[in-house]
């Protein structure tokens, strides 16, 4: 599996992650304006699905156009599904471009796996930035979205935040997957669990 790092252009600076492999492509929190991700694209390669891990607009707002363009289906947890449809209203607030709200095809609330095309996806829950965030862990490869960043934690004081439940999340992943796990955080340098475990200051582990 190849994966690109895209950084949005918005005063977000989100990750977006592009996964190539063999002529399929998978697209991760895609949060910056549809035309960025063009340069991505293959003329051999079919972009399988968009995957969010939680639903705010810095982490699907060009997600509706990519999906309606390339004829795919959204991906995310319905319990984040009141703030996904916010998104225009959001967009407004911080005067970003509104492309419309993606369409929840497929709720992942309670799965724990799943497979699109050539990808095998393992989907660990972790509430606390937000109700329905989401990890996803692909070929031992974990996209943390806002859950865990390098050295540091997402935020929880937005509607639907909870820090106790963050916590508790971050110390799951690290107790359930190997120290050399690779982390692809929603913001901010990769790092590795056992780096997080031992150098960041918000996790301590009893």
């Amino acid at each position: 599996m190849r994966i690109v790092r895209h950084i949005a252009h918005s005063v977000f600076q989100e990750n977006t992650y592009i996964l190539y492999k063999n002529d399929q492509m998978l697209i991760i929190d895609p949060g910056d304006e549809p035309q960025y991700y063009e340069q991505y694209f293959k003329k051999d390669h079919k972009l399988m699905a968009v995957l969010a891990t939680h639903g705010h607009i810095d982490h699907i707002m060009g997600a509706h156009r990519l999906c309606n363009d390339k004829h795919c289906p959204f991906i995310a947890s319905g319990l984040d599904h009141p703030m996904i449809d916010l998104l225009k209203y959001s967009c407004e607030r911080y005067h970003l471009p509104y492309f419309g709200t993606p369409s929840l095809d497929k709720d992942i609330a309670g799965i724990e796996d799943l497979s699109i095309g050539d990808f095998n996806i393992k989907i660990i829950h972790t509430p606390g930035h937000t109700p329905g965030s989401v990890c996803f862990l692909i070929d031992d490869v974990l996209f943390s979205g806002d859950t865990l960043f390098y050295r540091s934690i997402g935020r929880t004081d937005l509607p639907g935040g909870d820090h106790g439940k963050l916590l508790s999340s971050i110390k799951k992943l690290i107790k359930i997957l190997p120290e050399d796990t690779i982390v692809y955080p929603g913001h901010m340098d990769k790092t590795t669990l056992e780096e997080e475990r031992q150098f960041n200051p918000f996790i301590v582990i009893e």
